[in-house]
């Protein structure tokens, strides 16, 4: 019986839209170059992941296109201007807490780029705690963090349902023990938390 509900943040508590914001502060034909760059590359993980500072961020993302260093540092140092909170986050958190479910916050997010957005996100009052990749130096698919999680929390997995937007990462709670829910739009993530008897 499923007693606790973890979500992700991008693209399910909060839109992510690094495409229109980068079209908007450096022009639509720069915005594929600096995605490659940057959100695209696999060294973006690297900021989720938080081993490195800031500055280190930058210089490593900077090595995919030193043309564009200016750009790429506006990008790391603004990054939590990429993402805006649904409208309907923290009622649907209020709903499941209601209900009488612990709700927790499992993301990949920098340290520095979470704490600039935080105040953004008004879904958090509602939750019962957050693990944010940084803190433990995992990121998601990583089953590690799923552990960690479930250890922090003392979530049991089969108890729990996960929600994200990333096939990946869905899998990945699968595979751990979890539930898990791969989020398109709010409307199908309540079918498909409904049809696991999840009720609020």
């Amino acid at each position: 019986m499923i007693d606790t509900v973890v979500f992700d943040i991008g693209n399910v508590l909060v839109e992510w839209h690094w495409r229109k914001s980068f079209a908007e502060k450096f022009g639509e034909a720069l915005v594929e170059p600096l995605a490659d760059a940057t959100v695209r590359s696999p060294e973006w993980n690297e900021l989720d992941r938080g081993a490195l500072s800031e500055g280190e961020v930058v210089a490593l993302l900077t090595k995919n296109a030193p043309e564009y260093a200016a750009q790429i540092e506006c990008i790391v140092r603004e990054s939590h201007r990429l993402v805006t909170t649904f409208p309907y986050a923290a009622d649907w958190l209020r709903r499941l807490k209601a209900a009488g479910y612990k709700v927790y916050i499992l993301s990949n997010f920098s340290e520095f780029g979470y704490n600039r957005a935080k105040p953004g996100f008004t879904f958090l009052p509602y939750t019962d705690g957050a693990l944010i990749s940084y803190e433990v130096r995992l990121v998601k698919p990583d089953l590690a963090i799923y552990a960690a999680l479930c250890e922090r929390f003392s979530i049991t997995p089969e108890n729990a349902v996960f929600l994200d937007d990333r096939p990946e990462n869905t899998e990945a709670a699968r595979a751990f023990g979890m539930h898990a829910v791969t989020v398109e739009s709010k409307a199908q993530a309540d079918s498909a938390l409904h049809a696991l008897g999840v009720q609020y």
